[in-house]
């Protein structure tokens, strides 16, 4: 509760830094692990029989409609639970009823920006990959230039959900709202993302030993595949949440009730 007392008092002089924005974010979520697995796992888990009727596979494969149902998936998972983030932020009780609900209504503008997203993403890997296989570009080098440009595109928005659940305006606008706060903290949210991205691959490489002395079946795969998608999707929401909000006590000196009155 520190955080939250030191936010209410001064927010001009809180700072962005990844110890404070972890601990946040493992906060959020330890005091909602309850409502906030339940609506992850409920989805992904309908996400998962969706993709094993389409597909045969839980996990969806490479599939485009997997693709596409993965974007909706995240978005119905991500807009409510940043939205319950910052009603936990502000000391709010966090339940299924009306936090989540209004979070809820702002799923248009997140599936929109997610797909936007995703353009940005994948159109220039694939015109760099096509070019460069013309070219006779090896694959590592173009391996290595589609990931340090991905990186760039996801630490450029990384606070891209909370800015379109958290403020007014259209999604284009959501894009420049996000790299303009996270200006001059790029280095800092580059390492916060690895930090995530460690974790999860952490939590994945366990469940992968768990499967290999599991039965090969369509059954396992989902009980391995949903956990780890629901967790992945729960604190790829939470922690661009928290982010978001210690920038904008930074920069713009704004404390957490005047962030989340949005929804009053």
């Amino acid at each position: 509760m520190s955080d939250l007392v030191q936010t209410s008092a001064a927010p001009d002089g809180l700072r962005f830094t990844i110890g404070r924005a972890l601990s946040l974010s493992f906060g959020v979520l330890g005091r909602n692990i309850g409502p906030m697995a339940l609506i992850a796992i409920t989805i992904t888990a309908i996400q998962a029989a969706i993709d094993y009727i389409l597909t045969g596979d839980a996990t969806g494969g490479e599939s485009s409609a997997s693709s596409i149902l993965a974007v909706v998936t995240y978005s119905l998972i991500t807009a409510p639970v940043t939205y319950a983030t910052f009603q936990d932020l502000r000391g709010a009780k966090v339940s299924m009823g009306e936090p989540f609900s209004r979070g809820f209504s702002r799923v248009g503008r997140v599936v929109a920006a997610s797909f936007a997203f995703g353009v940005v993403l994948a159109v220039p890997i694939g015109v760099v990959a096509m070019i460069g296989g013309i070219a006779g570009v090896p694959g590592f080098v173009l391996i290595a230039a589609g990931s340090i440009f991905a990186l760039f595109i996801f630490v450029r928005w990384f606070i891209l959900v909370p800015v379109q659940v958290m403020e007014v305006g259209g999604v284009g606008r959501g894009f420049t709202r996000a790299a303009e706060l996270g200006h001059g903290r790029r280095w800092t949210l580059l390492a916060l993302m690895l930090v995530y991205l460690v974790m999860v691959a952490g939590i994945m490489f366990a469940m992968a030993a768990i499967g290999y002395l599991a039965p090969d079946s369509p059954i396992v795969a989902g009980a391995m595949f949903v956990p780890v998608a629901a967790f992945s999707s729960v604190m790829g929401a939470i922690l661009p949440a928290t982010v978001y909000y210690l920038l904008r006590a930074e920069k713009e000196g704004v404390g957490i009730d005047e962030i989340a009155r949005v929804f009053d």
